[in-house]
C-alpha cells in the first residue's frame, strides 16, 4: 500500500452500513481505506474528464456493445472449452505448464525457453506436437 499508513492501534474498527461498529484485523482495515480512497479518486476523474465506463461510452453513442453469437454458437463454444479443459487435464504435466505458459500466461516463446532450459527451437516443436495432440483428443 502506498502513501501514509495510519499508525498501529490496539484495535481497528469499521462501520457497517447500518452504523454497527465492527472489529477487523489491520490487514482488512488498510485495505478498506485503500479501497475508499480508489473510489474517491475514480470519482474525482469522473468529475474531471466525464464518464470513463463502458456503460457511458454505449450510453453517449460512442459504441455499441453488440454479441454477434447465437445462443447456439455459445453452447458450442462452452462445450469446447469443457472439452479443451479434460484434454489439458490429460496432458502429461510439463506440456501443461508450457501451453498455460504460452497461451494463458501468454510469455513469448524465447521466455519460454529460458524458463525450460532449452532451445528456441525446442519450445517451437513442443508446441506444435502438444497442439496437434490437443487438437485429436478434443476431436475424440
Amino acid at each position: 500500500m502506498r502513501g501514509k499508513k495510519p499508525k498501529e492501534r490496539k484495535s481497528y474498527v469499521l462501520r457497517v452500513e447500518n452504523g454497527t461498529l465492527v472489529e477487523v484485523t489491520r490487514e482488512v482495515y488498510l485495505e478498506w481505506y485503500q479501497s475508499r480512497r480508489r473510489e474517491r479518486y475514480q470519482n474525482e476523474k469522473m468529475q474531471k474528464y466525464g464518464v470513463c465506463s463502458l456503460e457511458g461510452l454505449e450510453e453517449n453513442g460512442c459504441f455499441s456493445v453488440q454479441s454477434d453469437i447465437s445462443p447456439e454458437e455459445e453452447v458450442f463454444k462452452k462445450i469446447y472449452i469443457d472439452k479443451l479443459r479434460e484434454a489439458m487435464e490429460n496432458l502429461p504435466e510439463q506440456d501443461a505448464y508450457l501451453i498455460y505458459l504460452l497461451f494463458f500466461e501468454e510469455i513469448t516463446v524465447k521466455e519460454a525457453a529460458q524458463i525450460c532450459g532449452c532451445s528456441r527451437k525446442t519450445i517451437q516443436n513442443r508446441r506444435k506436437k502438444i497442439l496437434n495432440k490437443l487438437c485429436y483428443m478434443i476431436k475424440e
